[in-house]
């Protein structure tokens, strides 16, 4: 049997999961259930190392193709239909494994995207998994798993009818959807792989399934590639690339950019040749400079002198895997020009009264310790290297920054303004035991609250910046009516945790008339909460 090497890592999560798998029909215990979170992450883990390993399959027919486009297409064209597939149905197994949390826990679509096998709360949970894969069918026949068992085999059948017949014994796909031999109850395949499975096995048994199939990939694109016979260049890395028109873009103008991944060799350098290189002939005008390569990448370093549009060529020269030396031309430029102004906020496009603003000041080619920097409606902090604090004196309004350089005569000379709008820093939010809005909270969590907190939310700034509350109320509606509670400060007082100890479930806390002050010196009147205990 043919297929992707497995490394000794791979081997072991794939033995586990049998393991597992088999450790079902005996007993669900909780040791079980978090072995499954272990062997899902491994296969995790080796699915992110298919991808990376057909990604560079792919770039080394995308090489192949452009030396020998004649040879090579027929088999690139099988290729991609294979990554379109595989892409489609690896697509299709994690929409699945979301679906099944998302039902399970009962959450919203966004956080189910995002949560971790090992915080699900309905690990040992069957009911729900097995009607979504089974259905109310006795065969699964009504389920996902026998939509999924179709897709499966329509996908092998797909990449089969890549390889020539008489390979097919040695290059095999080995995606299993057939029905066990070995089940005591005579079980189908989708009956033995999800019917009566604990969610982390279902999610598990499906990151399997997503394994088989980008290992199924790995192996009939290296198989297509190997029947090209061409010009294959062996690459060990893989990296995204960005090569734009012009770096720089006047203001109106369109930015453009081709961004792709390039695939290049760490251990085997090419040589790269710059000057004027002339394509008709392919020679060099004038003499050519060779530049240093290192880890697969040159580097191109060169004064400049004058402005303008300054054009460059080359060729990049490499042995295939024939030893034939290929020649890859190449040409690009750049723009010189004058020094400008550049002074940038930190943070944002606006400061902040009450707050210490750090804004960058500079100009590309004159030394920071040659500028001098003034502010309307505020002050400034030099800290040095162009970095300056700037207070806002007023509430509102603008601060404008004017930066003057000094020339090498002694002059100076304006270089520009910037504005800044000056704003407030907004209302704080209320928060307890975890909550800024109203909630529920369990009776031992509000026994061991320190006090209310003011907290900023999505106040996006550099540094940290905090409130403070400075009062509050606390109410509580018990059986023998209102009872109120007055803190001087944000400490829960002595009287109120006394008060706390008594409370009884569904019974609500009130904290009212919440008073803050930020580092504005502001003091602000906040939102209360409602606090149900649980």
């Amino acid at each position: 049997m043919a297929s992707a090497k497995e490394t000794p890592r791979q081997k072991m999560i794939g033995m586990m999961y049998l393991v597992l798998t088999a450790l079902l029909a005996l007993n669900v215990s909780k040791d079980i259930l978090d072995a499954f979170v272990v062997v899902n992450k491994g296969l995790e883990n080796t699915n992110i190392n298919f991808t990376d390993r057909n990604l560079n399959l792919y770039a080394q027919f995308e090489l192949a193709k452009q030396l020998d486009p004649v040879r090579v297409t027929p088999n690139w064209k099988k290729a991609q239909e294979v990554k379109s597939n595989s892409f489609e149905l690896s697509d299709y197994i994690e929409k699945l494994q979301k679906e099944l949390v998302l039902k399970t826990e009962g959450i919203e679509k966004d956080v189910a995207d995002t949560l971790q096998m090992q915080n699900i709360k309905s690990k040992d949970n069957y009911d729900v998994p097995t009607n979504i894969m089974i259905g109310d069918s006795e065969d699964g026949s009504k389920g996902a798993s026998r939509e999924l068992k179709m897709l499966l085999e329509n996908y092998k059948k797909k990449l089969e009818s890549f390889i020539a017949p008489e390979d097919r014994e040695k290059v095999i796909v080995d995606i299993k959807t057939e029905d066990p031999k070995s089940s005591e109850n005579n079980e189908n395949w989708e009956l033995y792989n999800f019917y009566h499975r604990p969610l982390v096995a279902s999610i598990t048994i499906l990151s399997k399934l997503k394994n088989d199939v980008k290992n199924a990939e790995s192996l009939v694109v290296d198989y297509l590639l190997k029947q090209t016979d061409g010009e294959v260049m062996k690459f060990d890395t893989i990296a995204a690339k960005v090569i734009s028109q012009s770096n720089y873009v006047l203001l109106g103008q369109e930015y453009q950019a081709d961004v792709f991944l390039a695939a290049f060799s760490k251990t085997k350098n090419p040589e790269i040749t710059i000057g004027n290189y002339n394509e008709a002939n392919k020679t060099f005008d004038g003499a050519p400079e060779n530049i240093s390569v290192k880890d697969g990448l040159g580097k191109y370093v060169v004064k400049t002198n004058k402005e303008g549009i300054v054009a460059y060529s080359g060729v990049i020269k490499m042995k295939s895997g024939k030893n034939r030396e290929l020649v890859f031309p190449f040409k690009s430029e750049y723009i010189v020009a004058k020094p400008t102004l550049t002074v940038s906020a930190d943070n944002m496009n606006v400061v902040y009264y009450g707050l210490e603003n750090p804004i960058s000041v500079s100009v590309p080619g004159i030394a920071t310790d040659k500028t001098t920097v003034s502010v309307t409606n505020g002050t400034l902090i030099n800290k040095g290297n162009g970095k300056y604090v700037l207070k806002p004196s007023t509430m509102s309004g603008k601060a404008d920054v004017t930066v003057y350089a000094t020339t090498e005569d002694g002059q100076k000379r304006n270089m520009g303004t910037m504005t800044f709008r000056i704003k407030q820093v907004p209302k704080p939010l209320l928060k307890f035991a975890g909550l800024t809005t109203n909630g529920s909270v369990p009776k031992n969590i509000i026994e061991n609250q320190a006090g209310l907190i003011a907290e900023y939310d999505n106040f996006v700034f550099l540094s940290p910046i905090q409130a403070k509350v400075t009062s509050f109320k606390m109410v509580i509606i018990g059986p023998n009516g209102t009872e109120d509670y007055d803190s001087k400060d944000n400490l829960i007082t002595g009287a109120m945790k006394t008060r706390i100890k008594r409370l009884k479930k569904n019974e609500r806390i009130f904290f009212e008339d919440v008073k803050s002050v930020g580092p504005s010196g502001i003091k602000e009147s906040l939102t209360g909460l409602t606090i149900k205990v649980i």
